[in-house]
């Protein structure tokens, strides 16, 4: 068997392979020769015969991959690890390296970081490589979906128990059943895992674990832009698909609009505007005011995809420019939507300005029903276009329609405009009439949040929610005030996408759990403005005027003249669209990880004490204080192996102890005599000679000591004991 550098070579050889491939497991197609060069230039901090030696070389490895896949800035390092490690827990892997860049480059730093600390450690501290490689082949596998988990572990524990093997073999002799013996073990273990004798998956669940702070119950949240009335269900934990940098102004991030009432339910009907790549201004909308045009109204945001799978550009409001890269294709739809061709994986990063006015109440409700031709398509009931507010003879108009049998269709929403009409039989404004249906939807008119409501049975789901149950979630208050709104004459629609979210530090956190469906309204001078039926959500006063509970808006109306003075109906948390596939959300369980966490704090404090002690023997400048320490730390070792030695053992004593356990100790023992008694002038060679010979005699015993004993040397605590 080589000896030096060429078995430590070999015992770095195997694990750090497994922790390259294993990290390099989670690229879509990763890159061989990288992750190869990454290998080897790790492999190159096992050569070097002292640990400082290795060390330093390991420092060197890691500063120039570092700056190799990171750059060598300060600033570029952070980013790396500010958005890398938050993509670890928001992209499904295996990811496309190209399109997560500085993902890719954190993968390829742990692959050098765990690969550096084995080839460090394998030589010397076989059991220390053995937890680096666990700790590295694992994290990988816990982040890549489960597949291959048997092959998984095999490979792990092939790679873990192979620098203790092969620290164990004392000769060429000893490789073939040496290897025999480890193939066995990994064969066992392989064949308990197949039978089901293997730790539950709740055990070792810290997957769900998230370095950056966020739940990772989801990796990826898709979600269904269309009407649901059928109940909703959210995971326990909260997935973060959106970080928006952006101005502290609580407005709701858009996706699309349903613009069309189709036989019962809102569907997206949008027709194209353009397409182009995704830099430049968005084109013209003709419903937008000429206010519009003004960058000083605009809202910067700087998008950042974390865990959203869909194709819609989320932008507040009405955006006006984009800038999202030059080689990625948009295609522009009516009312300011916008797809990406390829999806959001393509464009995880993009910054968006928007048209997002903020007109008081009392310029609302000076805004007059004037409403350009194009505009018909928002007063669209399902069958036919209504006349708009304000229009002579309006009522009449939509009270004939359910007497015509061209619109038999419509005829069971009858109770719908009935109730529209009552509510607003005082309103003089569009904008009066707005919020009074939505005060009444969120507060005044008995309803009540639920995710689960009963369908009424023989009647479309929205007039099931109005007239009979009164349960339902945002999609049911959003879809009924649209259509009221309609039939009232006022261009509505339904709004789709999230909610503000949490804002820290100049930047909205969005989650799968603000997801929500709104109502825009469209206003003379202004363009589309929220509001917000949903009980638990309008309630925006600071930010959001618009609403009917600002004060504001009672101030410029007057509650006791339009507004009920009633109970207030039901609030519930927001929730909002519900994802199309709901994975389940889990968190980790604490009843194993406290007491497991105390046993490896544990065994982390014993290793320290250990380790503070011999280092604390070997600060003695003096060479006979550190020929004493030598022998102190000889005697420790061999008294935590179990040998009759006392702590005060002379150097005979002990030589005559390692002779019985087959290990010479002559030239240690002379070393030491010439280092404590020998003359002066060559008393720090002799100290040197003493230290050197102290990790030869310790490397033979770790090698003459199997396994079970050395683990029973490490958790020994008689070295701690002595004086």
């Amino acid at each position: 068997m080589p000896s030096g550098s060429g078995r430590r070579l070999a015992a770095a050889s195997v694990p750090v392979a497994t922790v390259v491939f294993a990290w390099a497991s989670l690229e879509l197609v990763a890159a061989p020769l990288v992750f190869a060069a990454v290998g080897a230039a790790a492999l190159l901090a096992s050569l070097p015969a002292g640990w400082r030696g290795r060390s330093a070389v390991a420092g060197l490895v890691l500063l120039g991959v570092t700056v190799a896949v990171a750059g060598a800035t300060p600033a570029s390092i952070r980013e790396v690890a500010d958005r890398g490690v938050q993509d670890i827990y928001a992209v499904t892997p295996p990811f496309d390296a190209a399109a997560h860049s500085e993902l890719h480059a954190l993968v390829v730093l742990a692959a050098a970081a765990f690969g550096a600390g084995i080839a460090v450690t394998a030589g010397s501290r076989p059991f220390a490589a053995a937890a680096l490689t666990a700790a590295g082949v694992g994290w990988a596998a816990t982040i890549l979906p489960a597949r291959n988990t048997i092959a998984m572990g095999a490979l792990c524990l092939l790679a873990a128990l192979w620098p203790v093997a092969v620290s164990g073999v004392r000769d060429r002799r000893g490789i073939v059943p040496g290897t025999a013996m480890l193939l066995g073990v990994v064969t066992l273990a392989v064949a308990a895992a197949g039978a089901g004798a293997r730790p539950s998956g709740a055990a070792l669940d810290w997957q769900s674990w998230d370095l950056s702070g966020d739940s990772r119950a989801a990796r990826t949240v898709t979600l269904v832009w269309s009407s649901n009335y059928g109940g909703i269900e959210f995971p326990a934990s909260k997935t973060t698909v959106l970080r928006i940098t952006a101005p502290r102004r609580a407005l709701y991030w858009r996706a699309t609009t349903l613009d069309s009432f189709v036989g019962d339910r809102w569907a997206e009907a949008l027709y194209a505007a353009g397409s182009s790549d995704a830099e430049g201004p968005l084109p013209r909308d003709p419903l937008l005011p000429a206010m519009a045009a003004s960058r000083a109204g605009w809202v910067k945001q700087e998008v950042d995809v974390r865990a959203l799978v869909d194709d819609h550009v989320v932008a507040a409001a009405q955006p006006m420019q984009l800038a999202g890269g030059a080689d990625r294709r948009i295609r522009y739809l009516s009312g300011g939507v916008m797809r990406a061709a390829g999806g959001l994986r393509q464009m995880r990063r993009y910054t968006v300005w928007s048209y997002a006015p903020a007109p008081t109440p009392a310029a609302l409700v000076r805004s007059p029903p004037a409403y350009p031709d194009s505009l018909a398509r928002y007063l669209d009931v399902g069958r036919t276009v209504v006349p708009p507010f304000g229009a002579p003879g309006r009522a009449a108009a939509v009270a004939a329609i359910f007497g015509d049998d061209r619109y038999q269709l419509l005829w069971p929403y009858q109770g719908m405009w009935r109730e529209a009409r009552r509510l607003t039989a005082k309103s003089k404004s569009p904008y009066e009439a707005t919020i009074r249906i939505e005060s009444w939807l969120r507060s005044d008119g008995g309803f009540t949040y639920d995710e689960r409501p009963p369908l009424a049975p023989g009647v479309p789901p929205l007039l099931g929610f109005l007239e009979r149950t009164k349960l339902g979630y945002c999609q049911q208050f959003a879809g009924t005030m649209a259509l009221m709104l309609r039939y009232l004459g006022i261009p509505a629609r339904v709004a789709v996408g999230f909610t503000s979210g949490t804002w820290k530090d100049g930047r909205w956190t969005v989650t799968d759990h603000d997801a929500h469906a709104w109502v825009e309204a469209w206003f003379a001078g202004y363009g589309w403005l929220p509001f917000d039926p949903t009980p638990g959500r309008g309630t925006l006063t600071a930010t959001y005027t618009n609403a009917s509970d600002s004060a504001e808006a009672l101030a410029a109306l007057g509650r006791a003249r339009f507004l009920g003075l009633g109970g207030r109906g039901g609030s519930a948390p927001h929730r909002g669209v519900a994802p199309d596939v709901q994975p389940s959300g889990r968190s980790a369980n604490w009843s194993l990880i406290v007491p497991l966490a105390a046993v490896a704090a544990a065994l982390l404090a014993l290793s320290l004490a250990k380790s503070t002690r011999r280092r604390l023997r070997s600060l003695d400048r003096d060479p006979r204080g550190r020929a004493s320490a030598a022998r102190a730390e000889l005697v420790a070792f061999v008294r935590d192996q179990g040998a009759p030695v006392a702590a005060t053992a002379s150097v005979a004593e002990l030589a005559a102890e390692l002779r019985r356990l087959g290990v010479g100790s002559d030239a240690f023992a002379a070393a030491f005599s010439r280092a404590r008694y020998g003359p002066p002038a060559g008393a720090r060679a002799a100290a040197d000679d003493t230290r050197r010979e102290l990790r030869r005699v310790i490397s033979i015993l770790r090698s003459r000591l199997g396994p079970g004993k050395r683990i029973r040397g490490f958790f020994a605590l008689r070295s701690l004991r002595d004086g």
